[in-house]
C-alpha cells in the first residue's frame, strides 16, 4: 500500500518524504494532490482514495502531510483546515551547556520539528563552533565545524526550516576565558571588553564564522545577563563608566559588523530593563526608559525571554514596556528542560498557556520556544517533544487544552500524553499544579551527600521514597513508543534509585541514635542503592552517547559515578564507626533549613550547590 503525493515542489520531495516516513506505513492506496495557496495556514482533505492539501509555506506543508497521514489512518473522509496565526515559529536548542547533540540527531529533530509546523531553528552555540583563525574558541568542547553547520543548514532548509545562528557577543563567555587566549579580550570572567581593538578584531572574526555556514542572514548575538559588564579590568583601566553607555557603544559596534556582513541581528531584551529598573531588577513592571536610551539603541530585533509566570498580566506588561523601546519584538517562552532531571512538564504547559495568550493580545509576529540545558543537560533531548508539540499547537490555535496537545500528540507523533506527563514528576511533588516555585527535589535526592545531608531540613515532611517508588512503578507500565523505550527504562531506574536514596538518608539520619543495632538496616540500604545506581549510571550514558557527542560526559561521569564513590566511603566509615574508629562528625552537625533558593516546599540547586558547601581553592 502506498501514498502517491502529486505537486510537491521538487525542493520539498525529501524533505516531505522524510516527514512522511515518520508516520506509520499505511494499510491503503491514494493519491493527494498538493497546491499551494496564497492564505497563510493549511487545508487537508481526503474522499477515499482521493486526497487534497493546500499550504502556504513550506512549514504548513510539512504539518499538512503529517495530518493528512495521521487522519487517514482512521478516516476515509475529512476535511480540515489550519490557519497560522504567526510569520516565524522557533525552537532555541541549546547546545553549549555541557552537551554537544550529534549532527545526526539534530537532522532527525529538524524532520520531526517540520512535521509539526515549525518555520525556524535557533541553534545556540556560545563557544560550540569552529573560528578557523581561533584554535582554542571551543577547543575541546565538542564544537561544530564550518562543514557540519552548514550541513546542519542545508538539513533545516531541506524540511523547510531556517536554521538561525545563536552566539553571545557580550557575555556568557565563561568557557571562552578558560584560555589564556582570549585575556586581551576580557573584561571579567564571562563578559568581554568591550570598545577595545582587540574586541572588534575579534568579533569580527566570530561573526563571520557564526554565519557563514548558515543560508539565512538572520543571527542571534546575545548580549543577556552582562551584569560585570565594565566592571572588571575595563574599570581598572577607565574608571565606573556607566553600564548602559557600554552596553549602548558595544552594541552599535556589534551592529555595524553585521551590517558589514549583511546580517540582521536580535538580542536578549533583559540588560535594557535591569539597567533602566530603579531596583535594578529583572523585566522591572516599573521599568520607564528614557528617551535618549531608546533614541540611542540601533536597530536590532529585541528578544523578550519569560518562562516564569501563569499569570497574563506581567506578560501583558511585559510587552507594552517593550514597545517603548520602538524596535521589532520576539517573544521567547521556554518548555522547561532546564530544572532538573527531567522536563518539569507542568510549568511549561502553564507558562506558555499565560505567555502565549499575552503575546496573541499583543500583536507579536514572531514566538520561539526554548530548550535550555542548564547544568549540565541531564534531560535527554527526545523528553522535550511533548513540550514541543503543545507550542507548535499555538501556531494553528488560539487555545491549547492539555485535552488537545494529548491528541495531537498521539495524532502527530504517535506518542502517550500520560506517559510523557509522568515525567513531571521527578521535579514536582505537587498533585496536579504546576510546580511554579522552581523547585528540584529529584535533583537534590540525586546528589544529596548521604553524609552531610544539606537539604535533610528542605526534605522533611514528605514521602519521596513513596513517591518515586511509585513513579518508578508508573513509568515502567506506560505505554510507550519503541523508539522511547530506552529513555523511560532510564527513567524508571532512576526514579527507583531515588526512592533507594530517600530511604537510604533515612537509614543514615537515625543511624547515631539507634547504634550498632542498626548497622545491617544502614548497610542493606546502601548496597541496594549502590546496585541501583550502577544500572541507573549505565543507562543514562547510553542515552547521552546515543544522542550527544562525547565531550562533555566527562563531567556527567565525575559527578554520577562521584556517588557511587561517596556510598563506598559511607560504607566504610559506618564500619570504622561500630569499631569506635570514627565519630561520623557529619551526622552530628546542627540541622538547619538550606537558605538558598527555597521559596517553595524543597527548593532547589545546581549540582555545586547540592553536593557540598566546600569547594576547592583556586589560590595558588
Amino acid at each position: 500500500m502506498s501514498i502517491t503525493w502529486q505537486g510537491i515542489p521538487d525542493k520539498y520531495e525529501a524533505g516531505a518524504a522524510a516527514v512522511a516516513a515518520l508516520q506509520p506505513a499505511p494499510d491503503f492506496t491514494a493519491t493527494v494532490k498538493v497546491v499551494k495557496q496564497t492564505t497563510p495556514g493549511l487545508t487537508v482533505e481526503r474522499d477515499g482514495q482521493d486526497g487534497m492539501i493546500a499550504y502556504d509555506s513550506p512549514s504548513d506543508l510539512m504539518r499538512a502531510v503529517t495530518l493528512w497521514l495521521g487522519h487517514a489512518r482512521t478516516q476515509t473522509a475529512f476535511t480540515l483546515t489550519e490557519r497560522a496565526h504567526y510569520d516565524t515559529v522557533g525552537v532555541m536548542i541549546d547546545v553549549a551547556r555541557n552537551a554537544v547533540p550529534k549532527v545526526q540527531t539534530l537532522k532527525d529533530a529538524f524532520v520531526r520539528l517540520a512535521s509539526l509546523g515549525y518555520t525556524e531553528v535557533w541553534l545556540y552555540m556560545e563557544d560550540c563552533f569552529e573560528i578557523p583563525s581561533q584554535p582554542y574558541f571551543g577547543h575541546q568542547r565538542g564544537r561544530y565545524s564550518q562543514a557540519d553547520l552548514h550541513e546542519l543548514a542545508l538539513a533545516a532548509d531541506a524540511v523547510g526550516l531556517t536554521l538561525v545562528p545563536a552566539i553571545q557577543t557580550l557575555a556568557h563567555l565563561r568557557n571562552l576565558f578558560k584560555w589564556r587566549a582570549f585575556d586581551d579580550v576580557m573584561d571579567a570572567p564571562d563578559c568581554l571588553y568591550v570598545e577595545k581593538p582587540e574586541t572588534t578584531a575579534f568579533l569580527r572574526q566570530l561573526l563571520k564564522a557564526a554565519s557563514a555556514p548558515f543560508l539565512t542572514d538572520k543571527i542571534h548575538i546575545g548580549m543577556d545577563e552582562a551584569y560585570n559588564l565594565g566592571r572588571g579590568q575595563l574599570l581598572r583601566d577607565r574608571g565606573l563608566v556607566s553600564q548602559e553607555d557600554l552596553m549602548v557603544a558595544h552594541l552599535k559596534t556589534v551592529v555595524g559588523l553585521c551590517d558589514e556582513l549583511g546580517l540582521h541581528p536580535a538580542m536578549w531584551s533583559d540588560m535594557w530593563f535591569k539597567m533602566a529598573s530603579k531596583q535594578h531588577r529583572l523585566y522591572d513592571p516599573d521599568t520607564e526608559f528614557s528617551d535618549d536610551l531608546v533614541a540611542s539603541i540601533p536597530p536590532v530585533a529585541q528578544v523578550y525571554w519569560d518562562y516564569y509566570h501563569e499569570d497574563e498580566a506581567p506578560y501583558d506588561r511585559m510587552f507594552e514596556l517593550h514597545q517603548k523601546l520602538k524596535q521589532p519584538l520576539i517573544f521567547a517562552s521556554g518548555i522547561w528542560t532546564w530544572n532538573g532531571l527531567a522536563p518539569t512538564v507542568r510549568t511549561a504547559q502553564a507558562t506558555l498557556r499565560a505567555g502565549m495568550a499575552a503575546a496573541a493580545k499583543a500583536g507579536v509576529r514572531d514566538v520561539v520556544t526554548t530548550m535550555w540545558g542548564d547544568d549540565g543537560s541531564e534531560v535527554p533531548l527526545r523528553a522535550a517533544w511533548l513540550g514541543l508539540q503543545t507550542f507548535a499547537e499555538y501556531q494553528y490555535h488560539d487555545t491549547v487544552p492539555d485535552a488537545w496537545a494529548a491528541a495531537q500528540f498521539a495524532l502527530m507523533q504517535g506518542r502517550d500524553y500520560n506517559a510523557y506527563l509522568l515525567l513531571d514528576k521527578f521535579e514536582n511533588q505537587l498533585e496536579d499544579r504546576p510546580n511554579m516555585t522552581i523547585d528540584d527535589p529529584g535533583k537534590i535526592l540525586l546528589y544529596e551527600d548521604l553524609l552531610l545531608q544539606r537539604y535533610r531540613k528542605n526534605l522533611e515532611g514528605f514521602d519521596y521514597a513513596g513517591h518515586y517508588a511509585q513513579l518508578a512503578q508508573d513509568l515502567a507500565g506506560a505505554t510507550v513508543a519503541e523508539p522511547d523505550r530506552p529513555m523511560f527504562t532510564y527513567y524508571a531506574h532512576l526514579a527507583h534509585t531515588l526512592s533507594l536514596k530517600a530511604t537510604a538518608l533515612l537509614e543514615l539520619q537515625t543511624l547515631l541514635a539507634r547504634g550498632p543495632e542498626a548497622v545491617p538496616a544502614v548497610t542493606q540500604a546502601l548496597n541496594r542503592l549502590r546496585q541501583a545506581m550502577l544500572v541507573t549510571i549505565q543507562e543514562f550514558r547510553q542515552l547521552w552517547h546515543a544522542e550527544r557527542r562525547g565531550q562533555g560526559y566527562e563531567i556527567m561521569d565525575l559527578r554520577l559515578n562521584g556517588l557511587i564513590g561517596r556510598i563506598d566511603t559511607t560504607l566504610w566509615r559506618v564500619a570504622a564507626w561500630v569499631k569506635g574508629d570514627d565519630q561520623l562528625e557529619e551526622l552530628q552537625a546542627p540541622v538547619l533549613e538550606m537558605d538558598k533558593y527555597t521559596s517553595g516546599p524543597t527548593g532547589r540547586g545546581r549540582y555545586i550547590q547540592i553536593i557540598s558547601a566546600c569547594g576547592i581553592s583556586q589560590n595558588m
